[in-house]
């Protein structure tokens, strides 16, 4: 019994040593498996967070994409408003030169509709390709960030993300699609705008092959203003504005600093211009005889000739705008001027030229323009003596 007991006692041991080697091999897969468990852990956490940054980022560029998509809409809108406004001014000049059947020149104002089109259009295509590209680029790089993430997340746990990839892979095609869709509509408007273009441009082709020398004289003697044309209202009021703005105050301050009268300067500066209208009076009532227009006022004057009598007219004040200033002004062009120094006279002698010649050219305007003298109130400078304005002399008269 003791000799089996001793035995018993051993196997007894051994047993609870191999139980007890069990029991720490045991713990240590626990541990392993717990430590396997907090990676998976980690790396699950770390990959739904990438997702949902990729998902916000996916978002941004969608909206970026809606706005783009809003923007391109007013971009067209404008493009068509633009067409049609062009539709509407070419049917005037149709109406107008309807009736008009041999015409060959002067289609200025016509060459510039059609370049400002042709421009308009060309910045309209730009712009449009240059959105496109930009989506495309944006969507290239958005792919391509989520094919990486995608990689990634295959790498690591295949299983677990397969429904994120899925629903990355479905945003993925929807976005695709709406690019598709984006990209063949501009497509399509592009190919309109181009086709409007082209039909407009055989249109004005048409039109030009039908304008002749009409609608030069036309510009020179109706309402219409030529770009080209140096004495046209709206340059008339430029000069006049570097006259007020640029030559006056170097001219006023030389004045000021040798005790001027700014009464006699003023007086002055309106003599010179009054007198540019009469003197311009006179010489458009010659050009009236010599149309016999004075002896025929009893009846109705032909159209031609009135268009002939103003292109005369403006032939006159084309040669007095490439005239000398100081030869138009007649000497002497003061009295009493003795008493002033002669770098004094110098300068009286450089404003009455300006104003006398300015005040020819508008005279000569149709209607005559005049400084609005009436409405002119000094600023806090008294020197200020030129009015901000120019009116038309017929309008002034209406007013006295």
């Amino acid at each position: 019994m003791t000799e089996m007991e001793r035995l018993n006692q051993e196997k007894l041991h051994e047993a609870r040593s191999a139980l007890k080697q069990k029991e720490e091999e045991l713990k240590s897969v626990r541990d392993s498996l717990t430590d396997m468990e907090r990676l998976y852990q980690n790396n699950l956490h770390w990959a739904r967070s990438s997702l949902k940054q990729k998902e916000e980022e996916l978002k941004s560029v969608k909206n970026r994409m809606t706005e783009m998509e809003r923007l391109n809409q007013e971009k067209l809108h404008e493009a068509r408003s633009a067409l049609k406004q062009k539709d509407e001014e070419l049917k005037l000049v149709r109406d107008r030169l309807r009736n008009e059947e041999t015409m060959k020149s002067s289609c200025r104002r016509c060459e510039q509709h059609e370049c400002e089109h042709k421009e308009s259009m060309t910045e309209m295509e730009t712009f449009y390709k240059e959105k496109l590209h930009e989506a495309r680029s944006s969507l290239k790089q958005k792919e391509e960030e989520l094919k990486s993430v995608k990689d990634r997340k295959r790498l690591r746990n295949e299983e677990t993300m397969k429904p994120s990839c899925r629903r990355c892979e479905q945003h993925e095609r929807e976005h695709k699609e709406r690019m598709t869709e984006m990209e063949t509509f501009y497509k399509e408007k592009l190919h309109e705008a181009r086709s409007s273009l082209n039909q407009k441009e055989k249109e004005l082709k048409s039109f030009k092959d039908r304008v002749a020398a009409d609608l030069s004289l036309s510009i020179k003697t109706g309402d219409t203003e030529s770009m080209n044309n140096p004495v046209s209202k709206t340059k008339l009021t430029e000069m006049y504005n570097k006259l007020k703005l640029l030559q006056w105050p170097k001219i006023k301050d030389h004045l000021k600093s040798n005790a001027v009268s700014r009464e006699f300067t003023r007086d002055l500066t309106q003599k010179m211009f009054r007198d540019a209208a009469e003197e311009m009076e006179r010489k458009k009532k010659q050009i009236d005889e010599v149309f016999g227009l004075i002896e025929n006022s009893s009846g109705l004057t032909p159209q031609k000739v009135k268009e002939f009598r103003q292109l005369t007219i403006h032939s006159l004040q084309m040669n007095l705008y490439h005239s000398r200033k100081e030869d138009l002004l007649q000497s002497p062009f003061l009295q009493h001027g003795a008493q002033y120094h002669q770098n004094v006279m110098e300068n009286f002698r450089l404003l009455a030229s300006e104003c006398y010649w300015l005040g020819c050219l508008m005279a000569l305007n149709n209607p005559p323009l005049q400084p609005d003298w009436e409405n002119h109130v000094p600023g806090l400078d008294a020197w200020d003596i030129f009015p901000r304005d120019i009116k038309s002399a017929s309008a002034m008269k209406r007013r006295q």
